[in-house]
């Protein structure tokens, strides 16, 4: 007994080819539909699956006539016990492909999740592709398939080095919350850690922005140098040489300004090597990180910082800027206190923050459809 699966789009297809192969004599066992497993299932139709027999005992030497050969009662028997075997065997495995179906759907809400976050679509098949690759791709049970993505999560958002540089600097676009950043960093060198800390600020295009680090150096006692050109950067550097931190404020640039950011380029090169730290405000969207990675590129930014973590749901914004400016994550900000809301990115639980626990500021919510 021959038996042999046919695949087609549609039945007359596949009879076509059942009776090509085996013949006028074979028997069809089986007709049904059946797509593809895992990811493939969402974009190729669905196939017809023909399950088909040939009695060879009973078909070669056959002289074919116009009035087919009665079968034998044993033949008759083995076919309908034949045919009872494959239809266990195509029970169970639609059993498996509805359970394969089900975890199929835990994958794709991942998938949404990750796309609510504002996450980069580019950096979610990156982040998911893996996952398929591993052994049971898409048809891994769900908590597999979290631990998993814990992992893809926590090995993209890599940790810099705290106070690796004497200098550091902040750059980044306007309204980021540059000024009030390097005020929290000031406050955590110089109380926490107890070290000598300057001041320097070359934001002298926005009104109010050297009073407002005024104010905050006062509050802390800590000197502070106003450098309106690259010369008086180099002079404020040098009237800072007794301190064991200097802290940088840029003003913010226009991201579509390459003249802006040029003109600040000139400032940079004076404070190399430093820590130069990317500010960009977790409410940023993506199309816009990618753009904003780009343009300040040229500044030679060295590090990554995330503010205002506690004006969003989505943190999508971390993992895009993480992997569009290819640089660790330094600090993140989740609130406008002085000296706190400054958190370590080393510190920082990535699958608690992307995958569903507290977030900043202690509100809480729950991961996917847990």
């Amino acid at each position: 007994m021959r038996i042999k699966k046919y695949y087609s789009k549609n039945e007359v297809e596949g009879f076509l080819k059942v009776r090509r192969e085996l013949g006028p004599d074979a028997i069809i066992l089986q007709t049904r539909k059946v797509r593809p497993r895992g990811l493939k299932s969402l974009f190729v139709p669905s196939r017809v699956e023909i399950i088909a027999a040939l009695d060879r005992s009973n078909s070669f030497g056959r002289i074919r006539e116009n009035t087919p050969e009665p079968r034998s009662a044993g033949v008759e028997s083995e076919l309908k016990e034949l045919k009872k075997m494959v239809e266990l065997l195509v029970e169970e495995s639609a059993g498996r492909e509805r359970g394969d179906g089900e975890r199929l759907q835990g994958f794709q809400t991942w998938r949404g999740y990750l796309e609510k976050q504002d996450i980069d679509p580019v950096i979610i098949d990156d982040l998911l592709a893996p996952l398929t690759a591993k052994k049971g791709g898409a048809g891994a049970d769900w908590s597999s398939l979290v631990w998993a993505l814990q992992e893809e999560l926590s090995r993209r958002l890599a940790a810099a080095p705290e106070r690796e540089h004497r200098i550091l600097a902040l750059v980044g676009p306007t309204g980021v919350g540059k000024t009030t950043t390097v005020a929290k960093l000031a406050a955590r060198y110089a109380l926490n850690a107890k070290e000598r800390v300057g001041l320097v600020t070359i934001d002298h295009c926005r009104i109010g922005a050297v009073e407002q680090l005024r104010g905050y150096a006062g509050i802390i006692d800590l000197p502070l140098e106003v450098a309106v050109t690259p010369k008086d950067l180099e002079r404020a550097l040098q009237r800072l040489d007794n301190c064991d931190r200097i802290l940088v404020d840029t003003g913010g640039r226009t991201t579509g300004n390459h003249h802006q950011i040029d003109e600040l380029l000139d400032y940079v090169k004076l404070l190399l090597p430093a820590e130069i730290h990317l500010v960009i405000s977790a409410t940023t969207r993506w199309q816009d990180i990618r753009h904003i990675t780009g343009a300040f590129m040229k500044l030679k930014y060295n590090r990554l910082l995330i503010t205002k973590l506690d004006e969003t749901l989505s943190f999508g914004a971390v993992l895009n800027g993480a992997y569009h400016s290819n640089q660790p994550l330094a600090y993140l900000t989740d609130g406008q206190s002085v000296p706190g809301c400054l958190k370590l990115a080393r510190e920082m639980d990535w699958s608690e923050l992307f995958l569903g626990g507290k977030q900043p500021g202690g509100r809480e919510h729950p991961a996917p459809f847990s």
